[in-house]
C-alpha cells in the first residue's frame, strides 16, 4: 500500500515541480522580459514615427520640386510661344521685304528653338538628378534607421541571460526542490 501511494506521489510531483519552474520563472525573468517587450515596442514605435516623417518630408520636398518643375515647364512654354510668335511676326515683315532676309530670319528662329529645347532638356535632366538625389537621401536615411534599429537589437540580445545559465539554474533549482542537492554547511 506504501508503494501505491509513493507511485501516485510521483506522478504528481513532476507536474507540481514543473508549475513551481514556471512559476519560479515568471519570478526570475517577467518583468525582464515585460521590460524588453514595452523596449522593442517604442524602438518600433519611433521608427514607424521617424518613418512616417522622412516619408512627408520627402513627398513635401517632392511636391515642391514637381511644382517648380512645372513652373518653369510653364515659363519656357510661354517663352517659346511668344518667341515663336515674335519671330513670326518679323519673319512676315521682312519677307514682304526681302526673300533672304526672312531665310535668315528663320534659320535663327530654328537656333533660338533648338537652344530653349536643350534648355528645357537640361533643366529637365537637373530636375530628375535632384529626384535622385532626394531618393539617395532617403534610403540612405532609412539605411541608417535600419542600422542603429539592428544595433540596439544586438545590444538587447547581449543584455540577454544565455541559455547554459538558465539551465544550470533551472538543474539546481530542481535538484534543490527534489531535496536530491544540499548546499555544503558554513564553516
Amino acid at each position: 500500500m506504501s508503494q501505491h501511494t509513493e507511485k501516485e506521489h510521483g506522478e504528481k510531483a513532476p507536474a507540481d515541480a514543473d508549475r513551481n519552474v514556471d512559476q519560479i520563472r515568471d519570478i526570475l525573468f517577467g518583468g525582464q522580459m515585460r521590460d524588453y517587450e514595452r523596449r522593442f515596442a517604442e524602438l518600433a514605435q519611433r521608427l514607424e514615427h521617424e518613418a512616417a516623417r522622412m516619408r512627408e518630408d520627402l513627398d513635401r520636398r517632392f511636391a515642391a520640386l514637381d511644382a517648380r518643375l512645372d513652373e518653369q515647364i510653364e515659363r519656357l512654354g510661354r517663352l517659346v510661344k511668344q518667341e515663336s510668335a515674335d519671330r513670326a511676326r518679323a519673319l512676315d515683315d521682312l519677307e514682304s521685304r526681302i526673300q533672304q532676309a526672312a531665310r535668315t530670319q528663320r534659320d535663327e528662329l530654328n537656333a533660338a528653338l533648338a537652344q530653349l529645347v536643350q534648355d528645357l532638356a537640361r533643366n529637365d535632366e537637373r530636375g530628375r538628378q535632384g529626384l535622385a538625389s532626394l531618393s539617395a537621401a532617403l534610403d540612405r536615411g532609412l539605411a541608417q534607421a535600419d542600422a542603429a534599429l539592428t544595433a540596439t537589437r544586438a545590444e538587447l540580445r547581449g543584455d540577454k541571460v544565455g541559455r547554459e545559465d538558465l539551465s544550470a539554474l533551472f538543474t539546481e533549482l530542481s535538484l534543490r526542490l527534489n531535496g536530491e542537492f544540499e548546499l555544503p554547511a558554513r564553516k
